[in-house]
């Protein structure tokens, strides 16, 4: 099952793949005025929508209290788990205020965690959260692609089909060595054997004339 959830910064036409195969929608709290301007009628609108105005209250409007300790994206995960979600995107997650981008990063580690595969996108950026195993991602020419530890050491990192390959490395959240990689074949492999690792695939700045 697929669940998009759209969160509170503008979310282009462009991500349309996105959300068109999408089982269930879910807007967190700003996310709704999101969803509403691409023409879309999420399944659930929660939120505390302290900075937002208060959608029309009925079965499927969940108002949550201003002050706890979950984000209302945080809670939309949640909510998506408890749905039998096996597969996730965020919308509207990135940029704008930092504390909500790096909450929204630590929303992916929850889901990995609970089974989902999920990630954070924007028309520049897609992330997301893996734990460990091997993957295979088929190369984009004109982004970039990197590795991040997302907690503790990452450890047995393995990246082939890259321009700069690592063997059985230990990546660590003080060192960014795995930044701005770039494809050399037609699919890339990931593998790691201990920790959580944040793939980030990321366009390519237009060169300056």
């Amino acid at each position: 099952m697929k669940c998009v959830i759209f969160a509170g910064m503008p979310v282009p036409q462009t991500l349309r793949r996105f959300w068109q195969d999408a089982d269930y929608v879910i807007a967190a709290d700003a996310g709704y005025e999101n969803a509403r301007r691409l023409g879309l009628e999420p399944d659930l609108l929660l939120g505390d929508y302290d900075s937002a105005p208060r959608p029309p209250q009925n079965a499927k409007t969940l108002v949550l209290p201003a002050e706890k300790d979950d984000t209302d994206t945080y809670f939309a995960a949640r909510r998506a788990i408890a749905l039998g979600a096996d597969e996730a995107v965020i919308l509207g997650g990135l940029g704008g205020r930092l504390d909500h981008t790096l909450a929204n990063l630590q929303t992916l580690v929850f889901l990995a965690k609970n089974g989902v595969r999920a990630w954070l996108a924007d028309e520049a950026n897609e992330v997301t959260a893996l734990m460990p195993g091997v993957y295979q991602i088929p190369a984009r020419p004109g982004w970039y692609c990197s590795v991040f530890s997302a907690g503790d050491a990452v450890r047995g990192v393995t990246l082939k089909g890259l321009k700069y390959p690592l063997c059985e490395a230990t990546v660590t959240g003080f060192f960014p060595i795995g930044v701005s990689n770039e494809f050399a074949a037609d699919t890339a492999t990931v593998g790691f054997s201990e920790g959580v690792l944040y793939l980030v695939l990321s366009r390519r700045e237009p060169e300056k004339p």
